[in-house]
């Protein structure tokens, strides 16, 4: 491609010679026709570089290959080689409707305070799929970035069903955390919170493939959810150093207290071990204790407050019993 594209489309690939073609393909059918490919090979073991190389001959396709670094690496990359003003991310085992670039950009070009565009996603597992719509609004950055800390809803956190403007990550040093899982968490908010506007848009235009997950398919399923309520608490705390200022510190008080209670939550359930209860259950209630008069403690916070205040949490394990079973 002689000109700069106004997209870059950067798809980290690692191991994926089964999807691959399918989401190249996917991406190669778009509407819209301003764009480029930024394909990264993170060391593939399989035939993944053998499906590359079939593709590699299109001009709109620029491949990298490197030592496997982790996904993180690669999309670090992908932001150094990206020639377009906006950027969004695919990930190499999913694919994406003909319309989702053209319904992403549309509002960026025509609104310059518009920063970041948000779609909707189907989770496609073996027998069945979910559906993640969200409601068509525009939120600022900082209502956005309130709503990803105390809601944490993976519309907000995920990096796939969004595009960006390129210039959120090159003017504020924002990459994603190198050797981390779910670096998702850590990186988004800070996306929102120097992002004008974000517009949700109710179509869903993604197709998240739940059959290969090849980032975690090394872990038990208690190691892995371990490595997710770390990012959460981590999440939490480093929110509080990039963010800030006095009303951002307060948020991020209350996603540290439900970074707490997702840990006595999974303890609840047997998903990790029970020295996990009594561990978080004080930590949840010094912080409940220091932030009683802290605006965003939710009602229901304030409630879980009361009922793990009881004898060794009694009533709250009790509750989160009944509770946890109709999730």
């Amino acid at each position: 491609m002689s000109k700069k594209p106004l997209i870059s489309v950067i798809v980290p690939a690692y191991n994926v010679e089964e999807y691959l073609a399918a989401c190249l393909d996917s991406i190669l059918r778009q509407t819209f026709s301003d764009y480029e490919i930024i394909l990264i090979d993170d060391g593939s073991t399989d035939h993944t570089a053998e499906i590359i190389s079939q593709y590699s001959s299109n001009p709109r396709i620029r491949v990298h290959t490197q030592q496997n670094s982790g996904i993180s690496v690669a999309r670090n990359q992908g932001i150094k080689m990206s020639r377009g003003q906006y950027i969004c991310y695919i990930d190499s085992d999913d694919i994406i409707t003909e319309t989702y670039l053209e319904k992403l950009i549309t509002p960026l070009i025509q609104n310059p305070e518009i920063d970041i565009t948000v779609c909707g996603y189907q989770e496609v597992y073996q027998t069945h799929r979910s559906h993640h719509i969200p409601s068509p609004r525009i939120s600022s950055g900082f209502q956005a970035t309130q709503d990803f800390l105390i809601k944490q809803q993976d519309l907000d956190i995920l990096i796939w069903n969004k595009m960006y403007r390129k210039n959120l990550f090159t003017s504020h040093h924002i990459l994603y955390p190198a050797g981390q899982i779910h670096e998702d968490n850590l990186t988004t908010y800070k996306l929102f919170s120097v992002a004008k506007n974000i517009q949700y848009l109710k179509e869903e235009l993604y197709f998240y493939q739940r059959r290969n997950s090849y980032i975690t398919k090394n872990f038990t399923s208690a190691e892995k959810t371990i490595i997710r309520l770390q990012a959460k608490e981590q999440m939490a705390k480093e929110a509080k150093i990039f963010l800030a200022t006095p009303e951002y510190k307060l948020i991020c008080n209350v996603a540290l207290i439900l970074a707490y209670f997702a840990y006595i939550d999974n303890s609840i359930t047997h998903h990790i071990d029970r020295k996990y209860y009594n561990l978080y259950r004080e930590k949840a209630l010094r912080a409940l204790m220091i932030n009683k008069k802290n605006p965003y403690l939710t009602k229901k916070l304030r409630l879980y407050s009361v009922l793990l205040s009881t004898s060794k949490g009694f009533l709250y394990r009790l509750f989160r019993k009944i509770t946890l079973k109709q999730v």
